[in-house]
């Protein structure tokens, strides 16, 4: 009979993997790793990996996944990891959080019986709004414009953590329990993820659950797949990117030699500026005729 550690484990950063480990049956596993995202000890009751959200496009049906997690003090978690960016993260997690809060209620309740709501994305990329900003975990709240510190209510609460910022993170603070889960989530057969089980008794507790799932062979191959698919989509998405980004290079290139023809500038000086053959640039030139 083979060791458990003959095989590489499964990287939790795979929907069917981060399902079947953070999972109803393990509450206690799910309470360590939002425990550690929240700041604070929690204590879950329920693990629902069933989540039924509309997807906004095709491809989203894999590559992300919906957790809803309820506290011993009545707390909605909702959890949603993702692997790629379709440049509607933003829009689609203020959706979520609402939904948390609407769902909540049947006609005739009382809005006073309002739980908290916490949304968390686990994003695998960094979102274009957040750039500016050097951290892996930014929360946010309803503050007033002016008095910041100033919170209307803590009803609603969103987390977003990059998760690729999560090694610089804990190369500046390696007691960044967070970074530490993270850097788990991404890859648990680093070197060094797995010296962090000496220090870290959650995560160790945690990894030898990993380890069971790693050994089911139905998953392992689900995963397989999710890992060929993750490349391949990021690797026509950066194709698209590319072509889009030249495109618009040769848009500018052919406005500015508009403006020149228009100006009367030779056809062989625009050529040297703009890098645009002379019969290209003779082509533009008849179209302004």
């Amino acid at each position: 009979m083979k060791s458990k550690k003959s095989k590489l484990l499964l990287k939790p950063k795979y929907d069917v993997v981060f399902q079947s480990l953070f999972s109803d049956k393990n509450k206690e596993e799910t309470g360590f790793f939002i425990s550690a995202i929240l700041g604070k000890k929690i204590h879950i009751v329920k693990v629902n990996t069933e989540v039924s959200q509309a997807r906004e496009l095709p491809e989203e049906k894999i590559g992300r996944l919906d957790l809803l997690a309820t506290t011993s003090n009545g707390e909605l978690i909702h959890i949603e990891l993702q692997l790629v960016d379709y440049l509607n993260t933003i829009p689609r997690l203020l959706y979520s959080s609402c939904q948390l809060i609407s769902k909540q209620l049947s006609r005739g309740d009382r809005y006073i019986t309002l739980q908290k709501s916490i949304t968390i994305g686990l994003l695998n990329y960094e979102l274009e709004e957040l750039k500016d900003i050097d951290k892996m975990h930014t929360i946010w709240h309803f503050t007033e414009d002016e008095m910041k510190e100033k919170q209307l209510t803590d009803l609603q609460e969103l987390h977003i953590i990059n998760m690729t910022k999560a090694k610089e993170m804990y190369h500046k603070n390696p007691q960044d329990i967070l970074a530490q889960w993270i850097l788990f989530i991404l890859d648990p057969n680093e070197t060094e993820v797995q010296s962090l089980m000496s220090k870290n008794q959650e995560l160790k507790q945690t990894n030898k659950k990993l380890e069971d799932i790693s050994e089911d062979e139905d998953v392992r191959k689900r995963a397989e797949i999710l890992a060929r698919w993750e490349i391949e989509e990021k690797w026509n998405r950066q194709s698209v990117y590319e072509h889009g980004k030249e495109e618009g290079k040769n848009k500018e290139k052919i406005q500015i030699a508009m403006k020149l023809l228009k100006n009367n500038i030779p056809i062989e000086v625009i050529a040297q500026s703009t890098a645009l053959s002379e019969e290209e640039i003779k082509k533009l030139q008849e179209q302004i005729k």
